[in-house]
């Protein structure tokens, strides 16, 4: 099966930064781990269908993965808190490959998509985590701490809520809850994949009936649009300043810039204009249908 750009370069990245920080060429594991996810996603396990969701994909995920490794690779420049070993920076790279397995079907899962599992995907990719995972050598405890990680991700978490034992497991779990969300609205193709995640918010919404969730709340893709610019001046500032204390600025160059920042920024100019122009088109089809009439 032919392997996406995305692939190759996740992969690279991954080989890159851990000889650069170790001094080793042995990135074996992350790579196999990177192959599994994208037999995983692409249904080639007993277990699981094809992914069919159009916005939590593999791509989403190696967008966010290396997005992770990229704070992983700062984070051995400018060490704050605590330092990690090479087997932290494996337990980030397996938290952040298996972070969106829940939204994965079953294979006599015949009902939808997967975006049907939005709201209860994190505890799903926590479990597929636990059964999948051991056959590449993590501990019971490694597993534990992968878990802790996942649930980083998760929409609104609490990280003082979640159960890590001391400063590093909780540097890993902020390191993947930073890198899923920058990875995600500073991919290049942000803009033009808000179609999939509306699709899926939509049907999130049907199948959970919980209407008043974070999903819920767009009823169309222009809704959508020209809310992102309040999305990410309110959850994302917040999330990435409060909750993951602001790892992010690791990233920040020797003038105060920080490439993903800049780049989410230039995407959200994008979405506006997207915004404007989708808000023009609809606007002149209602006036055409009240000349008609």
């Amino acid at each position: 099966m032919f392997h996406p750009q995305s692939y190759f370069a996740t992969t690279e990245l991954i080989h890159r930064v851990l000889q650069e920080a170790f001094g080793e060429t042995r990135t074996s594991l992350p790579h196999a781990l990177i192959t599994f996810s994208f037999d995983l996603f692409h249904g080639k396990t007993p277990e699981f269908q094809p992914c069919d969701t159009a916005f939590h994909d593999f791509e989403h995920t190696m967008q966010a993965t290396a997005a992770v490794v990229d704070l992983l690779a700062a984070h051995r420049r400018n060490p704050f808190m605590t330092s990690l070993k090479q087997r932290d920076w494996e337990l980030a790279i397996a938290a952040s490959i298996l972070h969106d397995t829940g939204y994965l079907k079953r294979r006599n899962d015949i009902d939808g998509s997967g975006a049907k599992y939005s709201a209860i995907h994190v505890g799903r990719s926590c479990f597929h985590a636990w059964d999948l995972l051991p056959s590449f050598g993590f501990t019971g405890d490694e597993l534990r701490q992968i878990q802790n990680a996942i649930c980083a991700t998760a929409i609104s978490v609490c990280m003082d809520e979640l159960p890590f034992r001391d400063p590093r497991e909780w540097l890993i779990g902020a390191l993947v809850g930073t890198g899923d969300m920058l990875g995600q609205m500073a991919a290049e193709d942000y803009p033009e994949r808000l179609a999939g995640l509306y699709l899926e918010f939509r049907e999130a919404a049907a199948f959970s009936r919980l209407q008043k969730a974070s999903f819920a709340v767009h009823k169309s893709l222009l809704d959508l649009l020209r809310g992102t610019e309040k999305f990410y001046s309110g959850y994302v500032t917040r999330m990435l300043e409060q909750e993951w204390k602001g790892v992010y600025r690791i990233l920040d160059d020797s003038h105060g810039r920080n490439r993903y920042i800049d780049r989410i920024r230039t995407n959200i100019t994008r979405v506006n204009l997207m915004a404007c122009s989708l808000a023009s088109g609809h606007r002149e089809v209602v006036a055409r249908r009240f000349l008609a009439e």
